[in-house]
């Protein structure tokens, strides 16, 4: 059933509230249960678990959702099986690869001990990569309950597996410790998979789907899969550089792997607080700005509520952290050290909050190949910066963060200049 573009973002509002809350709450087990180190670990782990996840979900979701919407709804289950199909051929290289791969990968990261997390990790990939193409379907479709309810149920099995696996097995060793999340992982998207297949019916006397049809989506979702490559993989190259940066700056490998922890374990989870409703106004976004593609009126008021709606968010997020940093510090994780680290990198909340939406948008239009380069130039401005400041004993974790800030705001001004050239360009035509 169609709703309005409230109702889908208020939708998809609760499930992600639900979900980044037991997230957050799962990221407070982490640290508790596991330790920083071990925290740590599992972070450089997951951060080469991203990017081999990157081919199967980055971009399928905007493109199924812009292809959908775009076409009559009695062709919109060939769009499905051809998402489907495509999203299957990719996870059969990208799977093999990373098994092949992982002992060299887990030796670049500095850490044997991250080897078995990213084991673990690649059962997921192929199941992610299918919830991501059901997702997109649904939302071009209007329709945002299904997704939202499964990842709810997901995240809900993820929690409840992860909390008993670190209960019992969790103190055994920090390489089992790093490993048991990605496990659960497995579990949850096998749930989720299942659930999906039995929401949307897909009736099986289809043909295969046409080669124009699969060359569209991957056309549309390649630009977005290898801009979310560069960042996935500006995160894979600091899980390699930072730690050795830290370690350059006079810390040992343990402390080193615990500071890595600290920031990416706590503090930026922190700073995607916002996602929780930005990433719903994301969603609607894409298949909402593709249909008003042609009303360059109605699609500049639009655009200017979403970005209005993402910058209140956001900012509102910056204030709330710098503000309860300690509190937070304190009473959640028991870490002291992170208030200051808080208070330096709280703006961070805005730029993401605001770069989630103008992504949607960009999505939206079938921008996604313009965006990229922008996001190469981002991270290379985070890279660097990476590198020249994390080694200095003054700055350390500061200097990652600042980096950080710098290339999130090189690529927040990137995306709304193309943007603004397309409004002006359809308004002019």
């Amino acid at each position: 059933m169609a709703r309005s573009l409230k109702q889908q973002a208020m939708i998809l509002t609760l499930g992600n509230g639900f979900t980044r809350g037991l997230g957050f709450a799962l990221h407070l087990i982490f640290a508790r249960l596991m330790g920083a180190e071990a925290l740590g670990v599992m972070e450089m782990a997951h951060s080469v678990g991203m990017l081999a996840l990157t081919p199967v979900t980055a971009g399928t979701s905007a493109a199924m959702s812009r292809v959908t919407a775009r076409h009559p709804a009695v062709d919109q289950p060939n769009v499905l099986r051809a998402g489907l199909r495509l999203n299957r051929r990719i996870a059969l290289i990208t799977m093999p690869v990373l098994l092949v791969c992982s002992p060299l990968l887990a030796w670049l990261l500095g850490d044997s001990r991250t080897l078995p997390a990213i084991l673990a990790g690649i059962p997921a990939i192929a199941l992610l990569g299918q919830c991501s193409v059901y997702n997109g379907y649904c939302c071009g479709r209007q329709d945002t309950l299904t997704p939202a309810l499964n990842e709810c149920a997901e995240q809900t099995v993820r929690f409840l597996l992860s909390a008993v696996l670190l209960w019992r097995l969790g103190r055994r060793s920090v390489a089992l410790s790093a490993a048991l999340p990605e496990a659960a992982e497995f579990a949850a998207a096998c749930l989720a998979l299942l659930l999906l297949r039995r929401a949307v019916h897909l009736p099986r006397s289809l043909a295969l789907p046409s080669p124009a049809l699969m060359k569209e989506l991957f056309r549309l979702s390649a630009p977005m899969a290898v801009s979310r490559l560069c960042l996935t993989g500006i995160r894979t190259l600091n899980a390699v550089l930072l730690p050795m940066c830290l370690r350059r700056s006079g810390l040992s490998g343990s402390v080193s792997a615990a500071q890595f922890g600290l920031l990416n374990g706590m503090a930026m989870p922190l700073m995607m607080l916002p996602g929780i409703v930005t990433g719903a106004v994301c969603t609607v976004a894409t298949p909402t700005v593709s249909r008003l593609e042609q009303q360059p009126r109605r699609l500049r008021r639009v655009m200017c509520q979403l970005l209005l709606a993402a910058a209140g968010i956001g900012v509102a997020a910056s204030l709330a952290l710098g503000l309860g940093a300690e509190v937070i510090s304190l009473h959640l994780y028991n870490q002291r050290a992170l208030t200051a680290l808080l208070r330096f990198l709280c703006p961070m909340a805005t730029l993401l909050s605001l770069q989630q939406v103008t992504g949607g948008m960009i999505a939206g239009l079938g921008l996604q190949r313009q965006s990229l380069t922008g996001t190469i130039v981002s991270s290379a401005v985070t890279l660097i910066l990476t590198a020249w400041l994390a080694p200095l004993p003054g700055l350390r974790l500061f200097g990652a963060a600042a980096a950080s800030l710098a290339g999130q705001t090189v690529a927040l001004m990137w995306n709304s200049g193309i943007l603004l050239r397309r409004l002006r360009a359809l308004t002019a035509a």
